[in-house]
């Protein structure tokens, strides 16, 4: 399996609440480089997210697919991280997206 990054924004910073997962895109890049890069910056999200699944509904998850905690990063910290690992188009506007946001934003990183 390829590593994969789709990258879920707290619009509303609910801290003692699940983030719900209606803001999200997939990152087109090199997630491996990307993964090791974001590991000294990252920190724990112990509310986890909730992402609608087309069987239950709104689902709770505090891993992702990998079994590995979810975490967070800033914005402003995860900007830069990503214009080096962009590939693409794509990754490119991710990456611009990323980085017009405010820096204190909290983006989890869902791998998988």
């Amino acid at each position: 399996m390829s590593l994969s990054l789709t990258l879920v924004f707290d619009k509303y910073r609910r801290d003692h609440d699940p983030i719900i997962a209606s803001n999200r895109i997939k990152f087109e890049g090199d997630a491996v480089s990307l993964r090791e890069a974001l590991k000294p910056v990252t920190l724990p999200l112990p509310t986890g997210v909730e992402w609608l699944t087309e069987d239950v509904g709104l689902k709770l998850f505090k891993t992702d697919p990998y079994d590995d905690e979810l975490t967070f990063v800033s914005a402003g910290l995860l900007a830069q991280r990503l214009n080096e690992a962009a590939q693409g188009a794509w990754g490119k506007a991710v990456a611009e997206f990323v980085q017009a946001l405010p820096p204190d934003s909290r983006v989890v990183l869902w791998w998988h």
